[in-house]
């Protein structure tokens, strides 16, 4: 009779791997074993759930990131990595002569906050403490680094009942500031400058 030596060492594995293979005779470790089982996964959920979240979740990391923002403008650095790659530039200027001049651009890269920003703005000519002009329109060239230039000023107020991804920062009093829209990446969407003429 020929042996099969491949067949006698598959077989041999077999047996023990069979041997290895955990017993439950007692009742107790039936119980357990599922019980276990769902221990685990539970905290593989929460795990996992956890990990999902965003790293930068609440109110005081959007504050956090603003007074960086801030941090940056007093020292003259570049602020585009607090932006997206997609935003939005708002500009309002109410003045007692000139009257109210409002401009948007969308769509800019996060490189467009530390350069011109050129935008058509539309003034309507209605000042309250000048003769009334026609309303116009004209390209207005922003660079928010000499904007801010003047201002005597940066601060986030501790304004109440705002919404918790909006930070406004203050320049002159209260009537030159900065209103700062984040996402849910904690990312800057949408950026206001508005001048509020005091008279």
């Amino acid at each position: 009779m020929k042996i099969n030596f491949k067949n006698l060492i598959l077989l041999g594995y077999v047996i023990l791997l069979s041997c290895q293979q955990p017993v439950q005779n007692n009742d107790d470790n039936k119980t357990e074993l599922p019980q276990l089982q769902k221990e685990i996964s539970k905290q593989e959920n929460t795990t996992s759930k956890e990990l999902v979240k965003p790293i930068l979740e609440d109110k005081v990391s959007i504050d956090s990131l603003a007074q960086s923002f801030v941090n940056n403008l007093k020292e003259g650095k570049d602020v585009a990595s607090f932006f997206a790659e997609d935003w939005t530039f708002i500009y309002h200027a109410d003045n007692r002569c000139d009257g109210s001049t409002d401009g948007e651009s969308k769509h800019l890269k996060s490189l467009a906050i530390d350069d011109n920003i050129k935008l058509t703005v539309n003034n309507d000519g209605d000042g309250w403490a000048c003769e009334k002009t026609k309303p116009r329109s004209y390209d207005l060239n922003f660079k928010l680094k000499n904007e801010i230039k003047s201002w005597d000023r940066l601060l986030i107020p501790n304004y109440e009942k705002t919404k918790s991804n909006v930070i406004y920062i203050l320049g002159k009093g209260e009537s030159d500031f900065l209103k700062l829209h984040y996402n849910e990446d904690h990312l800057i969407v949408k950026i206001e400058y508005r001048s509020e003429d005091p008279g």
